[in-house]
């Protein structure tokens, strides 16, 4: 594929998702990144500039993204692996963190671990849950109804400051549409942040 086309086909991919326009250049460069790594089969890309240091974590092809309506069929192994590979934490590290059943993402922490402040634990049911919906199972954009849903759960969803949250983060932002979510290129950072938060497990861990 050449370059023309290759971005072409990027663009293509950006206006069909809707992106938001603050957030078109962003998505473009994943969009391209993510058709040379689908021609170049296991993903040469991501691992691009990070030199011979040992061996690296072999990546699923993916294919179109699939909606919010797409966990049927999704097993809890399958769901654990996938998230294990793409954020580099242990899967019974997320077994301890995160809950899989019946097609929903639970966090499983009490919530007192998630922060000091309503505003910060759902910040961190945000990272957790939304980060499990976009590389667990590959949805994009992911479905706000369902981080609120956990966030209200959890007791620590205030439907006044709800999006103010969502747009202090800088891995998740609010899609084209109030129902939306979307994950960005610094997902992990804020994903692995909350891991630490609330065990001595995590890749971040004191």
């Amino acid at each position: 594929m050449d370059v023309e086309e290759l971005i072409s086909r990027a663009w293509r991919a950006v206006v069909k998702a809707e992106v938001p326009e603050a957030l078109q250049p962003l998505a473009l460069k994943e969009a391209i990144d993510h058709l040379r790594e689908a021609e170049n089969g296991q993903g040469s890309s991501a691992v691009k500039g990070k030199g011979d240091e040992g061996e690296k974590r072999p990546r699923r092809k993916r294919v179109q993204p699939k909606r919010t309506d797409s966990t049927e069929g999704v097993s809890e192994d399958d769901f654990f692996s996938q998230l294990a590979m793409e954020s580099g934490v242990d899967e019974a590290v997320l077994k301890d963190v995160l809950q899989f059943k019946d097609g929903a993402v639970h966090v499983i922490p009490p919530t007192r671990l998630l922060g000091g402040s309503k505003a910060e634990q759902t910040r961190r049911v945000v990272a957790l849950v939304a980060g499990s919906y976009a590389h667990g199972l590959d949805q994009s954009p992911v479905s706000a109804d369902a981080v609120r849903q956990e966030a209200k759960r959890k007791r620590c969803f205030d439907p006044g400051n709800f999006s103010s949250d969502l747009k202090a983060m800088k891995g998740f932002s609010p899609g084209s549409k109030r129902t939306e979510i979307l994950a960005g290129s610094k997902w992990l950072d804020e994903f692995n942040e909350a891991i630490s938060a609330v065990t001595d497990n995590g890749p971040a861990a004191d």
